[in-house]
């Protein structure tokens, strides 16, 4: 399963369960909404591209996709949970939404939610996996209500 099918699969089932979409990228399609560090004069340097960003109760979710496990997926998860270095941005990108917390998380195909994924919860809030006949399974979360 490609990242693309996994994104795409993702968001049917976030739209199925009432999610709104804020914005979403497939690789290499040039679509989605790049967040840049505060303060950045580059215009991509340290930029960051969410495959999906979407909204419900409150509640606002960032996935970074993969077709397999990719550790970098998940630092990358950790540092926008832990610091602020993106908050102008993403600030900008939820302006017209009412959010009181955002999680951060991947997916991925459930057979690649391996022991490696599993080391590495911590790093993230959720962790998304996708089967084989496109159902979708949450593997981890840190707020069980969330999904």
């Amino acid at each position: 399963m490609r990242e693309e099918q996994v994104t795409k699969k993702i968001l049917k089932w976030l739209i199925d369960n009432h999610w709104t979409i804020v914005c979403f990228d497939f690789p290499q399609s040039g679509t989605g909404h790049f967040l840049h560090p505060n303060g950045s004069i580059y215009k991509n340097k340290d930029a960051i591209n969410p495959d999906i960003v979407a909204v419900k109760n409150k509640n606002c979710v960032f996935f970074e996709n993969k077709d397999r496990f990719y550790y970098p997926d998940y630092i990358k998860q950790n540092e926008l949970r832990e610091n602020n270095n993106y908050t102008n941005d993403i600030n900008k990108l939820l302006k017209n939404f009412v959010v009181d917390k955002i999680y951060y998380g991947i997916g991925l195909p459930i057979e690649k939610h391996d022991a490696r994924s599993r080391k590495s919860t911590s790093l993230v809030d959720f962790i998304i996996g996708i089967k084989n006949d496109g159902n979708i399974q949450v593997l981890y979360s840190i707020n069980n209500q969330l999904f």
